[in-house]
C-alpha cells in the first residue's frame, strides 16, 4: 500500500476478514517490518528509530479490552510512573472520569478479575484512558465500538472529536458510525 498520514489526521480502515487489517496494525506499531518497500516516520525509516523511543510515542487499544487486577487507577497507570493528575486527565479525555467518580471508591475502585466489576463500555474507555495517559502521537484502535452500548459509543465519538487534530489516529472498524468521524477511509 502507499499511505501517508499527516499529524492530527484520523484514518478509518475497513475491509473483510483476511484483508490485512491486522498486518497493517502490526506494521504501524513497529511489531513487523515491511517485506518490500519502506515505512517512513517523518522521513526516517521506522526500523532506524530506537524502539524505546518509538513505543513511547504510539499506543494501541485492542478490540477486546484487557484489564489487570487492581484499581481503576492501576489500570490506567499500567505500571507507569504517572501521578493522579495524569491518570484523571486521561480518564477525562476518554470520557470515563464521571463513571469512575460515581463508583464507591472512585479511582481506587477494584475492577475485579479481568475488569468483571465494570461494564463493557467502562472497560473499553479505561483501556482508551490507559493509551491516552502516555500522551501518544499515534493512537491505533482496533474495532473500538464492537461491544459497546449506544451511550458508550456516543462517549467514544466525543473522545474522537476532542482528540481530532491533537494526535494521529488509525481506527479499524466495521461499523459505519465508528468510521464516519474519520477524515479518510
Amino acid at each position: 500500500i502507499d499511505l501517508e498520514l499527516e499529524r492530527g489526521q484520523m484514518l478509518g480502515v475497513i475491509g473483510p476478514s483476511g484483508a490485512g487489517k491486522s498486518t497493517l496494525i502490526q506494521l504501524l506499531l513497529g511489531l513487523r517490518s515491511p517485506t518490500t518497500g519502506r515505512y517512513l516516520v517523518n522521513g526516517i525509516d521506522r526500523d532506524d528509530v530506537e524502539l524505546d523511543s518509538w513505543f513511547a510515542r504510539v499506543a494501541f487499544v485492542p478490540q477486546e479490552p484487557r484489564l489487570i487486577g487492581g484499581s481503576v487507577a492501576d489500570n490506567i497507570r499500567f505500571w507507569r510512573d504517572l501521578d493522579d493528575d495524569a491518570v484523571q486527565r486521561a480518564a477525562r479525555r476518554a470520557h470515563v472520569h464521571e463513571d469512575v467518580m460515581a463508583m464507591a471508591a472512585g479511582y481506587d475502585t477494584d475492577v475485579g478479575p479481568r475488569g468483571s466489576r465494570l461494564s463493557g463500555g467502562q472497560k473499553q474507555r479505561v483501556t482508551i484512558a490507559r493509551a491516552l495517559a502516555g500522551e501518544p502521537d499515534l493512537l491505533i484502535l482496533d474495532e473500538p465500538t464492537s461491544a459497546l452500548d449506544l451511550r458508550s459509543e456516543a462517549l467514544l465519538e466525543e473522545t474522537f472529536s476532542s482528540l481530532r487534530g491533537h494526535l494521529t489516529m488509525v481506527v479499524i472498524a466495521h461499523r459505519l458510525s465508528t468510521i464516519s468521524a474519520c477524515d479518510r477511509l
